[in-house]
Formats: structure tokens, sequence, C-alpha cells
């Protein structure tokens, strides 16, 4: 049996949740009263709660006036897909220095992405996952707590990306294909395709995403 969270970790777990599902998209404030009353917590908690959100750049902290939701646009998308390529580009190129070294690097293993059957059900979860694992098996503590925290900016897109996007579960099998087979490079170029193509539906993605947290 699992220990129960504390007020505050309770607080955090949810609303990182909420803003990884897409519920604060549009740059609406955030009010702690009544997000403590959703949540069944003292204020308390979800203030700190928030100051950590802030602190992570999820939220925005308008001094004065509150906690609000960053408002997405298709620019800030765009920058989010650069910055998730190049961490799993600096993951990949170190990978691939350490292979050519007679290193040979931990592949971190993820149950989900060992079966097919579970990952075409929820392809945004397995991009986040793959993506994470090549991190964790390329990066220091610095790049991997990066990552994490643009994972959670990108929560709300991965979720819609299969509305938009075609083709993704043979993409994906690719991905994996080359992650199981340790091919850093042609992996590197793969992903590099894989957020293109992402940079290029920006506008259409942010359009759903509005609409679903409207």
């Amino acid at each position: 049996m699992g220990r129960e969270l504390d007020p505050f970790s309770r607080a955090l777990e949810a609303l990182r949740e909420r803003l990884r599902g897409g519920d604060f998209v549009l740059g609406e404030p955030l009010p702690i009263s009544d997000l403590a009353r959703e949540l069944d917590l003292s204020a308390t908690p979800v203030r700190e709660a928030l100051s950590r959100l802030a602190g992570e750049g999820l939220i925005e902290d308008r001094r004065g006036r509150g906690y609000f939701s960053w408002r997405v646009d298709p620019l800030d998308l765009v920058e989010l897909y650069d910055l998730n390529q190049l961490q799993v580009g600096a993951a990949l190129t170190v990978l691939e220095g350490a292979e050519a070294s007679g290193i040979r690097v931990e592949q971190p293993r993820d149950a989900l992405l060992t079966d097919p059957e579970r990952w075409k059900v929820d392809l945004a979860r397995a991009g986040e996952r793959l993506f994470a694992a090549i991190v964790r098996a390329g990066g220091g503590r610095t790049l991997v707590a990066s990552q994490a925290s643009l994972a959670d900016r990108l929560g709300p897109a991965r979720r819609i990306e299969p509305m938009v996007l075609t083709g993704m579960e043979e993409e994906f099998g690719a991905l994996v294909a080359l992650y199981d087979a340790r091919k850093w490079r042609a992996l590197a170029i793969e992903s590099g395709g894989y957020h293109q193509r992402r940079r290029a539906a920006a506008g259409h993605i942010v359009t759903l995403i509005r609409r679903q947290g409207e």
C-alpha cells in the first residue's frame, strides 16, 4: 500500500496533471481559494504548489495579481519543440560518442515502450517516455530535470497531436526500433523529422488546445 501524500504533494501532483492535461492554457487566473475548494485542501498547500510550479516556469506569478496560466501560442509551441529536439539531440550525441569509445551505456527500459499494444493506445505518453529514456541514458541531472519540466509544458500539445498528425504509430515504431538497436545517429535524424512535423502543425495544434480549454 502506497504512502499517503502530504497536502502539498497532493496539490502539486493534481495541479501538474491538470496543466499537462490542458486544463489551463488560456492565460486565465488561477485563484487559490477556488483551486483549494476543488482539490478539497486548505489554501496554504495550494499556494505553495502554485509557487513551485511558477518556479518551474509552468505558470506565471504576476506579483500582486496572483498566479496565471500561460496562454499557448504557435510560436511558443514551436520553441518548445525546438528545445525538446535540442535536449534529445544532446543526449544522443553523448551516447554516440560513448559507443564510439567502446563504452556501452545502460539503456533505461520502460514497460510501456516494450509493448506496442500499450503504446499504440497512448502515443502521447509513449513519446514522452521515450524521450525521457533517451535523456536519462545520455544526460546528467541538469538535462534530465530540464527535460522533465519541458515534458510538462508539452503535455497539452502531445495529447492533441494524434488528432492532427497521421502515421504516428509507424513514426513512433521506427523511433523505438532505433532506440532498441542503439542506432543513435539514425535516431537523431529520425527525431529531427519527428519534431519538424510537429513544428509545421503547431498552429493547428494550438487551435485545438485552446478550443478544448474553453
